[in-house]
């Protein structure tokens, strides 16, 4: 056998390796998940984390809500402020609490009485053809997903008729990290009667740091609906609505430093009430794990402020 035939015989057999690894990888994987998400809820807390279906209309599917409720909800009738979690994409809204373990944060604030109790809700945000069909919380400019309604329509009406919620945009918060940042700002932003408190970690704010997602979403580069669903040509806008509140973040060794440093330039020369911090770190969930603290204190915060006013 000659030299050639025998590589391409050997490349052959590797490419069905791949394949039937490939494969296998998927029902692996959500085996995998599923077990995080049993072990999320057989966990002791004084809280509690629930799973919930439920069908939507803007992304053509039946989708997971995972909702941490804090200490005290089921024996009292009080109403509590939301706190919205945005995964990043590609990306679960189990990702928060499996990864991030956002419940446990939640949870150390609470019974410490560094954050008011609150609601935590996370969901998936993708379209039909399951996580690597990605959204970034935009409406296509098809009809296809209807990311961004999902988020400031369907999912807030859901839980304000499934859990005692204060229904008011200052007890509203939209969290995302990377992604999921990018859609806190610009959902946010675009809805400030549904959300007054935005908090994005490690997000980008340039549409084309995700050029081939946002043009397979809204078409090509440069039209309308870009300049639309880019908070840098928008945030001039936001300071019509005094209640707005925004927080950032950013690891010094994350690419998108230079585009959260030119976002916090520009509320600042609009005068739009918000923090941004540079922290150690780059584009990782230790970083958001950690982080994730500081922007609930910041949700906390703007909650009491806002309902003082």
């Amino acid at each position: 056998m000659s030299k050639s035939r025998l590589w391409a015989g050997r490349l052959g057999l590797a490419l069905l390796v791949l394949l039937a690894a490939a494969v296998a990888w998927n029902p692996i994987l959500d085996a995998v998940h599923r077990r995080q998400v049993e072990a999320l809820l057989n966990e002791k807390l004084h809280g509690h984390f629930s799973i919930v279906r439920m069908k939507s209309k803007a992304l053509h599917r039946t989708n997971n809500v995972y909702i941490y409720t804090p200490p005290g909800y089921k024996s009292s009738r009080e109403h509590y402020p939301v706190v919205y979690l945005l995964h990043g994409c590609p990306g679960e809204g189990r990702d928060w609490f499996v990864k991030g373990r956002a419940h446990e944060t939640a949870e150390r604030l609470i019974l410490a009485k560094q954050i008011q109790p609150v609601i935590l809700v996370s969901a998936d945000d993708f379209g039909p053809n399951g996580p690597r069909d990605h959204a970034e919380y935009l409406n296509s400019a098809r009809g296809r997903v209807m990311a961004e309604d999902y988020i400031a329509h369907e999912l807030p009406q859901f839980i304000d008729t499934t859990l005692r919620t204060i229904p008011s945009p200052n007890a509203r918060a939209l969290v995302g990290l990377s992604s999921g940042g990018y859609g806190a700002i610009n959902v946010g932003t675009k809805h400030q009667d549904v959300f007054h408190v935005l908090a994005a970690h490690s997000g980008y704010f340039d549409p084309r740091f995700e050029r081939d997602e946002i043009e397979r979403m809204l078409g090509v580069e440069h039209g309308r609906l870009w300049d639309a669903n880019n908070p840098h040509k928008q945030v001039s806008q936001w300071r019509s609505d005094p209640n707005l509140r925004i927080y950032l973040d950013c690891g010094d060794s994350d690419e998108l430093l230079p585009d959260n440093q030119q976002l916090d330039k520009e509320l600042t020369a609009n005068h739009i009430k918000h923090v941004f911090y540079v922290t150690d770190g780059a584009h990782h969930w230790s970083l958001w794990r950690d982080r994730l603290q500081n922007s609930l204190k910041y949700c906390d915060a703007c909650f009491r402020e806002l309902a003082g006013k």
